[in-house]
């Protein structure tokens, strides 16, 4: 038998959990915002340093430009990852849906509409079986989209045989991938989804309910909350906006590589772990990730600037993960 509950009890449980972190902003001091003060940080450090070519607009766009699908990608990590789930296949999903949408053109040469349409569906493909596998077979989400993930990579380079679609792509499907003015349409998208996804987590019942979860799903499913219907829905959303960013890659690029979005993954997650230690600490929440992957596109347009060897991203980024999931869930966090 379901208990009913009402829409302001998850939610005022939820805020008693948070503690003082969420519930005061504490003045320009409070730990919240030293993850804005550390981009301004990196920014000025990087403009003395490099002042020709740092501080410019040039720079500004094109690190925000290639950003974008990283952002993207972030933010399917995020959903799950508030319900208390790991999705380790939407790397994966974005190269099949990137493979989906230019194999449309090169072998169906369907309107630009419609191929978007089928990437962005492969997405949310996925990420209904991954929700089935974890809802309903009762699978480790990390085993069971560990699982899809590679099946994903398995279609991509099955269908490409290992080579990229790069044909009949037409030039409206390319200016998806362009700017408007000095502004990258990539990061419009992204800016769209963010917002859509922080009014969702943030002031829906639905996002309270995820975040419920998340903070204790035996507690959540006692006190009446759909949490199989939630979690598949984050495995949906999630699976979802893996193929919008595989869709936009593909205008970015103009073509279909199947060998593009493993690099994705690490950086992604290091931003949603990092995340959580700005702003409303110790909680995955949008604007830290925004603020996190800010960061991090400044210290690498910095470092490679620099002239700095190019493994240095990898061993950044990495270490950037390590330092974020010790700050959110190890001793640092108690």
């Amino acid at each position: 038998m379901t208990t009913e509950i009402s829409e302001t009890q998850v939610p005022e449980v939820h805020a008693a959990q948070e503690g003082p972190a969420r519930r005061g902003a504490g003045g320009l001091v409070h730990p919240r915002w030293f993850g804005f003060y550390g981009v301004v940080g990196v920014v000025v450090l990087f403009s003395v340093l490099l002042p020709v070519t740092y501080p410019t607009m040039t720079n500004l766009t094109a690190v925000l430009g290639n950003e974008a699908v990283g952002l993207i990608l972030a933010i399917a990590i995020l959903i799950p990852v508030v319900a208390g789930y790991f999705d380790l296949s939407v790397a994966s999903v974005l190269t099949l849906s990137m493979i989906v949408s230019i194999g449309c053109f090169q072998f169906f040469e369907t309107p630009t509409p419609v191929a978007c349409l089928a990437g962005v569906l492969i997405g949310s493909l996925f990420g209904l079986v991954n929700g089935f596998c974890v809802a309903w077979l009762e699978i480790n989400a990390m085993v069971a989209t560990l699982a899809t993930g590679s099946i994903a990579l398995g279609i991509a380079l099955w269908w490409t045989n290992g080579s990229i679609f790069a044909e009949n792509v037409p030039p409206g499907f390319r200016s998806l991938g362009d700017r408007v003015g000095p502004v990258p349409l990539p990061i419009v998208y992204a800016g769209v989804l963010c917002l859509l996804a922080w009014w969702i987590l943030e002031k829906t019942p639905t996002g309270r309910y995820l975040y419920a979860m998340g903070d204790g799903p035996v507690a959540a499913r006692l006190v009446g909350l759909p949490t199989t219907t939630l979690t598949v829905g984050s495995f949906v959303a999630s699976g979802t906006v893996a193929g919008v960013a595989g869709v936009v890659e593909a205008a970015i690029l103009g073509s279909g590589n199947p060998q593009v979005g493993a690099g994705f993954l690490l950086p992604a997650f290091a931003a949603v772990f990092l995340g959580a230690a700005i702003y409303t600490i110790g909680r995955y929440n949008v604007i830290g990730t925004v603020v996190a992957v800010l960061i991090l596109a400044a210290l690498v347009a910095g470092l490679q600037q620099l002239g700095l060897p190019f493994y240095i991203e990898s061993l950044l980024k990495g270490g950037v993960l390590l330092v974020a999931v010790a700050l959110t869930s190890g001793r640092f966090s108690r």
